[in-house]
């Protein structure tokens, strides 16, 4: 189940009339809350205060960072970060540690304002070591070896000079220097904001000019909650400038033949109802239910067979399958909402929050053979807990999962906490990914996490579902096909580490 997995970071940024940047910050960051939960933090500007842009950000739920528990403290915090632009983020830790230190955006002060800047990303470079190692080898001290603080190390060197640069010019000489996912956020002491994705749109990244307000986000769910109905996709490789009231939308990189936008967004990670490259996230999920409804082959009916799903990514596909199969679609599962994602915790208290996380309803699942829609299978650790914590204590007497997703047999090296080969249980079991498993080998693997059987979503299933040309998907964690370079030699090195029994991270 893709709560194995730790969820993307989320980016925000505006641009207002009124200095009401830290209200609009926090709502955007409240319903990108899905893609996050470790740290959040904001970024403002005003040209009234001493400390011209301003950082609050700590460890926590967005509501946790805001104190919203206490109104007194939020309003006091409002008005101390009072401004009419702002960068925001929500974080997860897909590179470095989970300390307080690495919540974002990173602040980088300078006696010159135009040097003086705050950033915020999401995503993953691949080639992070080697971009590493060059500015160590330069003398730069590295204090937190993240990602984040080689991109504003970047940033700095590129703004080196008496003359202050083109800030377009500036990020097409930095960009030229990444390989992997990026999406950046960036403001500077003279109340410039920059709002960047990377040339093969590997992350969603929406925005919206009403007037002379400007917002940007990393779900387009984020800004119709606040009001913003009619929005665009940032094109990829291209970059918002907003300065004195003006936007711009410029090209900082060659426009590339391959696109690549991560499917997994469709599957899991997107807000279900945000809209990405014009297609719907609801609308791919129920698809995607239909068309494995179509691949069932159980002889399912009201009377022995119950259909249920893994709260609460997994409900569109779920509601999709059970329509196509002429079933009724039942809450076996019922979320403990004061229970956070399970890639929050450390790896060892993971599987545990299984049985935290979840309240099962014995009146539904009791006695039944059960029909488990999920979205993905990623490690099966938390697949396995599920599946007997159904047995054990909702006293089901089968249990079929039925997974939208197809099996993730690649490390993921943009930004996706699945790095290493021998972690995926798909990788040890499918030998031929392009043409899926085997009966066979589904039944090994449903015979790994305890479950009576098993099926996979297929992949041309899930790119119709989608409704992007397959040209357009990084498929790369399906079927090997990494689209950049460092991607296709980093695979090349987690796969010699797996076959050396070597436990780490290939890009570290």
């Amino acid at each position: 189940m893709a709560a194995e997995v730790r969820d993307e970071c989320g980016v925000a940024a505006v641009s207002l009339e009124t200095d009401n940047a830290p209200y609009k910050l926090y709502r955007l960051l409240l319903d990108m809350q899905n893609r996050g939960q470790l740290s959040a933090g904001i970024t403002t500007f005003n040209s009234n205060r001493p400390q011209r842009i301003d950082t609050h950000k700590d460890l926590g739920t967005v509501n946790e960072v805001f104190r919203t528990r206490h109104s007194d403290l939020t309003e006091k915090l409002f008005e101390r970060y009072s401004g009419n632009k702002g960068i925001g983020h929500v974080r997860y830790a897909t590179c470095g540690t989970e300390g307080k230190a690495l919540a974002q955006p990173f602040e980088r002060h300078h006696g010159k304002t135009w040097k003086w800047f705050s950033l915020a990303f999401n995503g993953n470079l691949s080639n992070y070591a080697e971009l590493r190692n060059a500015l160590k080898k330069s003398q730069y001290y590295m204090v937190h070896n993240t990602d984040t603080e080689v991109i504003m190390y970047e940033i700095m060197k590129a703004l080196w000079g008496k003359a202050k640069p083109d800030l377009t010019e500036v990020f097409g000489r930095v960009t030229k220097k990444f390989d992997g996912a990026y999406n950046i956020v960036f403001m500077n002491a003279d109340g410039e904001v920059v709002v960047v994705r990377d040339p093969l749109g590997f992350r969603p990244l929406s925005y919206t000019i009403e007037g002379e307000s400007v917002l940007a986000a990393s779900e387009s769910n984020a800004l119709v909650n606040s009001g913003h109905v009619n929005f665009k996709d940032l094109e990829p490789g291209t970059m918002m400038t907003i300065n004195n009231g003006d936007v711009e939308i410029r090209r900082f990189a060659e426009k590339q033949e391959r696109i690549a936008h991560c499917m997994f967004e469709w599957v899991y990670f997107s807000s279900v109802g945000s809209v990405i490259e014009n297609s719907a996230v609801y609308k791919a999920r129920r698809n995607l239910g239909k068309s494995l409804a179509k691949m069932e082959n159980l002889k399912a009916n009201d009377d022995e067979y119950v259909i249920i799903y893994v709260p609460s990514s997994s409900a569109p596909a779920a509601s999709g399958y059970a329509e196509a199969l002429g079933m009724p679609l039942k809450e076996g599962l019922v979320r403990n909402r004061h229970v956070g994602r399970t890639f929050i915790d450390g790896k060892d208290t993971r599987e545990n929050k299984v049985e935290m996380k979840f309240t099962i309803l014995r009146e539904v699942t009791n006695g039944k053979k059960l029909i488990v829609v999920d979205d993905s299978i990623v490690r099966g650790n938390t697949s396995k807990k599920l599946v007997k914590f159904l047995r054990e204590r909702g006293g089901a007497k089968e249990v079929h999962l039925r997974i939208s997703c197809p099996p993730i047999v690649s490390p993921c090296f943009y930004g996706i906490d699945m790095s290493t080969f021998d972690e995926l249980i798909a990788a040890r079991n499918v030998s031929d990914p392009l043409s899926g498993p085997t009966e066979k080998e589904c039944e090994k693997i449903a015979n790994e996490v305890g479950a009576d059987s098993l099926i996979y979503q297929t992949i041309p299933n899930l790119v119709s579902a989608i409704n992007l040309p397959e040209k357009k998907l990084c498929m790369a964690c399906l079927n090997g096909d990494y689209p950049t370079m460092c991607g296709k030699t980093t695979c090349k090195k987690a796969a010699e580490n797996s076959k050396k029994r070597v436990c780490k991270r290939a890009y570290e």
